[in-house]
């Protein structure tokens, strides 16, 4: 081939266009991204096949979890009713609830006080109030569970990680608040404690 006839190289784009242009595709890409991402949390595979073997489990040994209402923190009360005695249980979990959990939860450090009355009248609420210590400043009270069993009733906080590298909690211990509802309770005697990595906090209360 002649020289005459020879074609020059392309020229190579200018480094601005091919900035631009991975600039807009990523800015395409993120758009449909967020336009048909479902909403709520994204799927984690293995934290869902745990939570599923969890609740299998409890299921499994009879316990049921139960609608609670919370507040957090709350003032320390005056009970209008004889308080509950509050007595000392097993330490975590417990022999007879711990092996219901594929992974043990995020408990608080302690228990410290338990507010609670006696006696509650069936289809009124059940509030019971609670100041606990928290594993580190750098943690919160996560979710509150409440699990039913005949007579029995187990309160389980637990704590999580604040949102943030440098956050810390204000005070390592608050007072928190549960109100539990009663009117599908049959009359009589029930026990109930509050779950944390120190010895739970226990009593009994009669629904009339």
């Amino acid at each position: 081939m002649s020289a005459a006839n020879r074609r020059p190289p392309p020229k190579p784009w200018p480094m601005k266009w091919v900035v631009l242009a991975i600039v807009v595709g990523l800015a395409g890409y993120t758009a449909v991204n967020l336009y048909y991402r479902k909403p709520g949390r994204g799927y984690r595979p293995y934290q869902d096949a745990q939570d599923r073997a969890t609740t299998a489990r409890l299921l499994a040994a009879g316990w049921h979890k139960l609608p609670i209402d919370e507040r957090r923190p709350a003032e320390k009360p005056a009970l209008d009713t004889a308080p509950a005695a509050i007595t000392r249980a097993a330490v975590g979990l417990g022999a007879d609830f711990e092996p219901n959990f594929a992974e043990k939860p995020g408990l608080l450090a302690s228990v410290d006080r338990v507010i609670a009355p006696a006696v509650v009248a069936r289809g009124e609420t059940y509030t019971a109030y609670f100041t606990a210590t928290l594993p580190s400043q750098k943690t919160q009270l996560g979710n509150v569970s409440l699990y039913h069993r005949e007579h029995e009733f187990v309160l389980l906080p637990s704590s999580e990680p604040l949102p943030g590298k440098g956050l810390l909690s204000r005070w390592e211990d608050s007072t928190y608040c549960v109100n539990i509802p009663t009117a599908g309770l049959a009359p009589g005697r029930y026990r109930m404690r509050i779950v944390a990595k120190g010895p739970a906090a226990a009593w009994s209360f009669t629904v009339k």
